[in-house]
């Protein structure tokens, strides 16, 4: 007996912006667009970027969508125009009132999983999954045995942790290489390759009813990456990333804290290289607050050398320059920030000291007195910004604290033991590729841009963070006030708005992507929530062109429903990961 075609309907309404609500469907199904209340009669056109048939998908291609009126009547309410659900993915549409775009929304229609010689399908609500750490499995000629385990209980999908080359840290996902399989897998003798893998991979498919998935990891790099450092643009350095400058040079004062502690130059001052009390511990905040904070000084990356500003504003009263109209409220004049960044780099607008400050006439007093008045206008921006950065420094030493005290103090944490270079004080928020040496000599190679291209940011994550703020961009105090759970052995990678922001990086994850959806059935989106959303967009497509039913799961903490749906919407993501309370 034949099944009719299931048919889900999307009423469209006036103004309704759905990126937020989530849509989903089933291969198979005819989704309809109707008109609501507030759109009937009216002239509406919708658009989606799910192919025409005969079409390859892309989505930044809309097509429009062709009407049905079953009774010919043009004001019958039930026409619609459909789609029908034949691949899987996420896919938009939006539609127009005449020529004004007048709502839009999501739709993400599952995969079809298939097992078995037979090639049956296996319903996504019975998926059973296994996780294995990919780098305890030994050479892989070992592995059927070990997977085979996870067959014989029941499980018909394994999950491994990343198979490609790892880091310093052996951290399984803190990567070395996207692109070449663990050489821990290979023997003395016998080299395996992806291939390789893809055959293991096929006949648990066929012979075992098992599929199996991987992890994508897109967020950073392990720091010892030999690619990140012959390109070092693809990581958020103190060249394309000024901004990290003041950050930076705390970073390296906290490093030079840290060495001084474990030699015991701070023992007298209470605090010894091995901290067993919170008196200990606090002398810390007396030590940065009256020896760090004045000895880098990082108010001054966001201040007006004042007597400069205060000669050019004078020479330009001296030359004529003064502006004619009404008179500028002084609060009106604001500090500009240097986009280097160098101490009392800084400006403010000329044209408004011009309007603000007016002399009475054009005699030396009446100018002298205006240059006073812009003097003191300046000193107290500058305030302003100490006082900004005074609020910064407070909380980078609660941080600081906080962490210190988990990391050596607290009952549940990993009692690290004596301060050393290889356990710091905390962990360095940046690399140092070169040897050390004096905190002023660090601080001038800062501004030379062959040496600070390797000065990377590393990646972690912010307690409480918007998942979709970029907390390495400039609009970002997270470095200076040290709120950055810290992963110090990898790197943040920077991909910009679009491939051409930074080529390679884009490429190179590309590559690793198809590998990925080459061999594997589906993907694990590692750290989705602070991933660029617009990157996994555009790794998932080329994901998709390789292998177009790709389950994915996402590694997604927003803490809201409706910023969940964003990331389920526009990834096309099948399955969440969840932490039950009480779990670490």
């Amino acid at each position: 007996m034949e099944h009719s075609k299931q048919v889900r309907v999307l009423q469209l309404n006036d103004m309704e912006k759905l990126d937020k609500r989530l849509f989903r469907l089933e291969q198979g199904f005819e989704l309809q667009f109707r008109l609501g209340p507030t759109l009937q009669g009216k002239d509406v056109t919708v658009y989606s970027n799910y192919p025409p048939p005969g079409a390859v998908y892309d989505r930044q291609t809309f097509h429009p969508l062709q009407w049905h009126n079953p009774t010919g009547r043009e004001e019958d309410s039930d026409k619609f125009c459909k789609l029908d659900l034949k691949i899987a993915g996420s896919f938009q549409y939006h539609f127009l009132q005449g020529d004004q775009k007048n709502g839009e929304g999501y739709i993400v229609v599952d995969p079809v999983l298939r097992v078995g010689a037979d090639n049956r399908a296996l319903p996504l609500d019975c998926i059973t999954l296994q996780t294995y750490l990919s780098k305890c499995l030994g050479p892989l000629d070992e592995w059927e045995d070990r997977l085979k385990v996870a067959k014989e209980a029941g499980y018909n999908m394994i999950h491994f942790t990343p198979l490609q080359t790892l880091g310093e840290s052996r951290s399984c996902y803190s990567l070395a290489d996207q692109l070449q399989l663990n050489p821990d897998f290979s023997r003395p003798g016998k080299v395996y390759g992806w291939d390789d893998v893809g055959k293991l991979v096929e006949k648990m498919r066929k012979e075992w009813n098992m599929l199996s998935i991987t992890d994508v990891v897109y967020n950073h790099t392990a720091a010892n990456s030999k690619w990140i450092q012959q390109h070092p643009e693809c990581g958020y350095n103190l060249v394309n990333s000024p901004h990290l400058k003041p950050a930076w040079l705390l970073d390296r004062a906290l490093w030079h804290l840290t060495c001084d502690a474990a030699e015991g130059k701070y023992a007298a001052k209470g605090l010894p290289a091995l901290i067993k009390t919170d008196q200990q511990l606090n002398s810390i905040r007396g030590i940065v607050w009256e020896e760090i904070y004045p000895r880098i000084k990082l108010w001054e990356f966001y201040q007006v050398e004042v007597d400069k500003a205060v000669k050019q504003f004078r020479a330009l009263l001296t030359s004529g320059a003064q502006k004619k109209g009404n008179k500028s409220d002084p609060k009106h004049l604001m500090i500009i920030q240097d986009p280097e960044y160098k101490r009392f780099g800084c400006s403010v607008d000329m044209d408004t000291a011009l309007n603000t400050f007016i002399p009475h006439s054009n005699g030396p007093s009446a100018i002298e007195e205006c240059c006073t008045w812009f003097r003191k206008r300046l000193e107290e921006l500058n305030a302003e910004k100490h006082r900004q950065m005074n609020f910064h420094h407070e909380q980078a030493v609660n941080c600081i604290l906080g962490t210190m005290t988990y990391e050596r103090l607290a009952g549940q944490g990993p009692k690290l033991g004596p301060i050393t270079k290889k356990d710091p004080i905390v962990t360095r928020y940046f690399t140092f590729p070169f040897k050390d040496m004096s905190l002023s000599e660090e601080e001038s190679m800062m501004h030379q841009p062959d040496k600070a291209c390797y000065f990377l940011a590393h990646n972690g994550w912010v307690m409480g963070d918007d998942p979709l703020r970029n907390f390495a961009g400039p609009d970002s105090n997270v470095y200076v006030r040290r709120e950055l759970i810290c992963w110090g052995d990898s790197v943040k990678l920077r991909y910009g708005d679009k491939p051409s922001d930074c080529p390679y990086l884009w490429e190179h994850m590309k590559k690793y992507t198809e590998i990925t959806a080459k061999h594997f059935h589906g993907v694990r989106l590692d750290n989705c929530h602070s991933t660029p959303i617009h990157v996994a967009e555009e790794m998932l497509a080329a994901a998709r062109s390789v292998r177009p039913n790709l389950y994915v799961i996402a590694e997604l903490f927003t803490g809201s429903e409706y910023i969940d749906n964003v990331f389920v919407n526009r990834l096309g993501i099948t399955s969440l990961i969840r932490v039950l309370a009480g779990c670490c």
